[in-house]
């Protein structure tokens, strides 16, 4: 009998999110990328989706979708982010999932997980089971289909965590060897210890709710140690060795429907190990079936092989349950057990138990001002927090529907806008349990910051809910976990850096288009940071010194409706010097009657004259560039720093001609040049060259790109290191461009244009990402494409394999009109 091989992925991340905005802030660990979530899709979540088979020289045999082969579950919170900002990444992973589903006899490869990573068995009761629903309905709505598991953070699990997911009807789970305490036949009364990690993962284990009724889910153990070889152990670095570790796993008997299972981190495939995904993707495409092994998933094993045997599972320390990642029960999300990432010597996680001990004063409060809310807002708060998740998912929901449901009689509009800030508030309370703050070494790292910063959103919503939030009492528990570094001080101290430091009110938003209206007018209405803008009344002219702005700012919470009215005056003097004031919005005719006095003196007047009226008209507040939101301040930068860059460019560019001669003569007698001369080389060849390209980037003709080549070759000749990576960038698009229009239209003059691309990139030492251009075209090899010569070319150029085109010499019919007509 075939043994069956189902590889899980756990793919997350934490939500990183600005609490106040809904945008992720710029990370500096993860340069050169924006953020962590940039970084890690990039190196795993999309090469996953778009996997490389390559041949022994490198070159690509076959492009395949590795979630079509694996099991997976993706952080809720994680797909959100990837829906917004890389779509078409999240559209192969549902992709796969409905492909899986009809391979696998109505089973998908997908699972949910726990909404946002908190540790299940730490929950009260209450939050538990709003994390699974929030898990399951967040999977319904994207996957279209009822989960059959839901993934447990860090696998974390104890009696109460089972029995909640048997309760809501999921049919499996997925949890560590090292969790199983005893196991026995179904209906015989002799138990096995299996407590030292000796359970047999090849086969599936019913485990039964404690209430005596019957109701159970199924428990697969993953294999511990092929997963440790592929998280710690390098298994990676070849699919052979990994397939042939897999193979001496089997069981020897075929009497019996046997599985190879194995979980670990999404991340391990491309992201901890470069080319995991390449390795993953052979191993099951090629490896695997060739050993006779059965790639298949968790749910249709189970069909055709239901469990024989029963299992309990290890209580943990004080019976707070168990996990993958730590030897101490849950110790690690609640107290310095031992575990710990990245510390250094001396360092303790005691700051664990005290923060942990924060939050949960803070909860209890926000739950106790949420339950006073029955009978008035809502019938039931807590069923109604369970259903939340129905308008979180949905971006611009309908709230009618949910507030016919959930409410005790129609709401005003201003008790609707209080009923959904109390569910924010809920929110934001069960934001600040994800796991991974705790999981580091010390309470400044960026992910334990991120749920302090949960905390002081919640605070922010009861004091915007005049429920006199408990800041006081919450930052004395927090004042009792100690950073490890000195300068970082304790967590009330961390918390008022991080909480003021990332704070976005609509104020501030209101501050940032006032601002941005100077620069270029901007659109009179769209979204940012979490609200909705329309901008009414708007006013701007510019004299040879000044220009001025006034207007009207409405602002829409997204998430609550509530409104917000700002009347502004804006003026820019040239340089760093903005300055704008703003007052809530005081009525139509008294905000023209202001607009209207600061115009009658415009151009005219004075600047000091026009600042004392504005700050008459519009004050008393007045606020400058600091108001900029930090993810939006890239156009306010290159208008400031423009004439800066500029002149130093130009005296970098004097300095470096006027030597030019002497630094060639000295190259090439073997000095070393000195750095300040070396700087000035780099920087104006390297601008010379983007400026060049950027001027003909529309062009394929390589004789317009002479200047281009020219100035790549003196850089080359100098020695010198220029950065290339705005070059790289439009190379890039010009390359996948060219390609996509020679593969949808493949006339001779479309691929001569997508040749001349990826040549002019490979004269100027231009390493541009082919892997959309080479997508492109395998998947047109795929859908029929015809191989003439300058097809066979370009798939060459780009790095496919000959193999890849044997197949494809068939011209297609479309394919073929368009080449018949084109070529000479």
């Amino acid at each position: 009998m075939t043994t069956a091989l189902v590889i899980h992925g756990h793919f997350y991340q934490p939500p990183r999110e600005n609490p106040w905005t809904g945008i992720v802030d710029r990370e500096p660990s993860a340069h050169p990328f924006h953020d962590w979530n940039e970084r890690i899709h990039f190196e795993c979540y999309r090469p996953n989706g778009y996997a490389r088979i390559v041949d022994n020289l490198g070159r690509v045999e076959r492009i395949v979708n590795n979630y079509t082969q694996i099991s997976f579950n993706f952080g809720p919170t994680l797909l959100s982010w990837l829906e917004q900002h890389h779509p078409e990444t999240y559209r192969r992973i549902l992709e796969a999932d409905q492909e899986s589903v009809q391979k696998h006899g109505g089973h998908g490869n997908a699972i949910a997980q726990g909404y946002n990573h908190t540790i299940l068995p730490l929950c009260n009761a209450r939050d538990r089971r709003t994390q699974v629903r929030w898990g399951i309905a967040d999977f319904r709505h994207r996957f279209r289909r009822e989960p059959e598991s839901l993934w447990l953070p860090e696998t974390a699990c104890n009696d109460e965590t089972l029995e909640t997911l048997i309760e809501e009807n999921l049919r499996y789970v997925i949890l560590s060897p090292f969790q199983a305490e005893r196991v026995r036949l179904i209906g015989k009364d002799k138990w096995q210890s299996v407590a030292d990690g000796s359970i047999d993962t090849t086969i599936p284990y019913l485990y039964f709710h404690r209430d005596g009724s019957g109701r159970s889910i199924v428990i697969f153990f993953y294999d511990g140690s092929i997963a440790k070889a592929i998280a710690f152990e390098g298994a990676l670095a070849s699919s052979q060795a990994l397939v042939d570790r897999i193979a001496r796993a089997t069981p020897g008997d075929a009497g019996v429907g046997r599985i190879v299972n194995v979980a670990t981190d999404g991340e391990s495939y491309g992201h901890h190990f470069h080319f995991g995904d390449r390795c993953l993707a052979y191993a099951l495409e090629a490896e695997a079936p060739s050993r006779g092994l059965w790639v298949t998933n968790y749910g249709e094993f189970l069909k055709r092989y239901p469990p024989t045997h029963e299992v309990e599972i290890m209580k943990g320390p004080d019976d707070a349950g168990t996990a993958w990642s730590c030897a101490h029960g849950v110790g690690r999300w609640s107290h310095d057990c031992g575990c710990q990432g990245g510390a250094l010597d001396g360092w303790n996680q005691a700051w664990r138990e005290p923060l942990r001990r924060a939050l949960d004063f803070l909860r209890d409060e926000a739950a106790r001002c949420f339950e006073a809310t029955r009978g008035d807002l809502f019938r039931d708060p807590w069923a109604a927090r369970d259903a939340y998740i129905e308008l979180v998912v949905d971006r611009h929901p309908s709230h009618e529907e949910f507030f016919r449901r959930h409410t005790p009689r129609p709401l005003q509009a201003s008790e609707k806008i209080r009923a959904l800030t109390f569910l924010e508030m809920q929110r934001s309370a069960m934001l600040m349990y994800t796991s991974c703050g705790w999981f580091f070494a010390d309470i400044s790292g960026i992910e334990t910051v991120q749920v302090i910063k949960y905390a002081g959103r919640v605070l922010d919503f009861m004091e915007e809910l005049h429920l006199d939030p408990p800041r006081e009492r919450f930052l004395e528990l927090l004042a009792e976990a100690k950073s490890n570094i000195p300068k970082q001080g304790n967590g009330a101290d961390i918390f008022r850096r991080s909480v003021e430091d990332s704070r976005i009110t609509p104020e501030r938003v209101a501050s940032h288009l006032a601002i941005c209206s100077l620069v270029d007018g901007g659109a009179e209405t769209g979204e940012i940071a979490g609200l909705i803008y329309r901008r009414k009344d708007f006013k701007k002219q510019q004299n040879d010194q000044v220009t001025l702005a006034t207007g009207r700012l409405q602002l829409e919470v997204i998430a609550t409706g509530k409104q917000f009215d700002f009347a502004f005056a804006a003026m820019h003097s040239g340089s760093i010097n903005f300055y704008h004031i703003l007052k809530p919005f005081p009525g139509e005719e008294r905000f023209k009657a202001s607009a209207d006095k600061l115009w009658i003196n415009f151009p005219a007047a004075p600047l000091l004259t026009m600042l004392r009226l504005a700050q008459a008209e519009f004050g008393p507040d007045e606020y400058g560039l600091e108001r900029v939101l930090p993810e939006e301040r890239q156009q306010i930068s290159e208008m400031v720093f423009g004439d800066i860059v500029k002149h130093f460019a130009e005296d970098y560019a004097v300095l470096y001609d006027d030597n030019r001669r002497s630094l060639e003569m000295l190259h090439k007698a073997g000095f070393e040049l000195p750095s300040e001369l070396r700087t000035a080389a780099e920087f104006t060849l390297g601008r010379r060259l983007e400026d060049e390209v950027r001027k003909q980037h529309q062009s394929h003709d390589p004789i317009k790109f002479h200047q281009a080549m020219r100035i790549a070759h003196e850089a080359a000749q100098g020695g010198y290191e220029i950065d290339r990576a705005a070059v790289r960038s439009i190379f890039t698009e010009m390359i996948t461009a060219g390609v996509c229009a020679a593969v949808a239209t493949p006339s001779f003059k479309n691929l001569q244009a997508a040749l001349s691309s990826i040549k002019l990139g490979k004269k100027l030492n231009v390493e541009a990402n082919l892997d959309q251009a080479q997508e492109a075209v395998h998947q047109a090899l795929q859908d029929g494409l015809p191989v003439p010569k300058e097809m066979r070319e370009l798939a060459l150029m780009l790095g496919l394999s000959p193999r890849l085109l044997s197949h494809a010499d068939a011209p297609h019919e479309m394919y073929s009109t368009h080449l018949e007509a084109s070529l000479p």
